[in-house]
């Protein structure tokens, strides 16, 4: 495995491993619950944002490093959409709660590399 290979995989695992142990801190309150995390959307609470959180941002993480390792078709286009849906996330995230923590910047960039580093398929183009 090449270099720029094992860095994708590696921000794929973390943003899989990172995203679904987050998700599931907010479902079951080990992350306390703050009234300004709620205070400026439509959630009651934080259960379904940590239901969206390790479902959909750490799943399609986790779906894109099984497909990356498993050489399958279409591996890049999930490993994109996964930097992409975790770009969103943070975006969302910072206008959601109208706050700012340093971890959105890891996540951000995470979620940006994952992007670079994917490589890029030419669809439809013959050689």
């Amino acid at each position: 495995m090449r270099r720029r290979s094992k860095l994708l995989m590696g921000l794929l695992l973390f943003n899989a491993v990172s995203s679904v142990a987050g998700g599931v801190a907010l479902m079951t309150a080990l992350i306390p619950e703050q009234s300004e995390w709620v205070q400026h959307n439509d959630f009651p609470s934080l259960y379904f944002p940590g239901v969206i959180l390790m479902a959909i941002v750490g799943g399609s993480a986790a779906l894109a490093a099984v497909a990356m390792v498993k050489q399958s078709p279409g591996w890049e286009l999930a490993s994109l959409l996964s930097g992409v849906i975790m770009v969103f996330w943070i975006i969302g995230e910072i206008a959601s709660i109208r706050g700012f923590h340093f971890l959105q910047i890891v996540y951000l960039l995470t979620g940006l590399l994952v992007v670079w580093f994917t490589p890029s398929q030419r669809v439809g183009v013959s050689p």
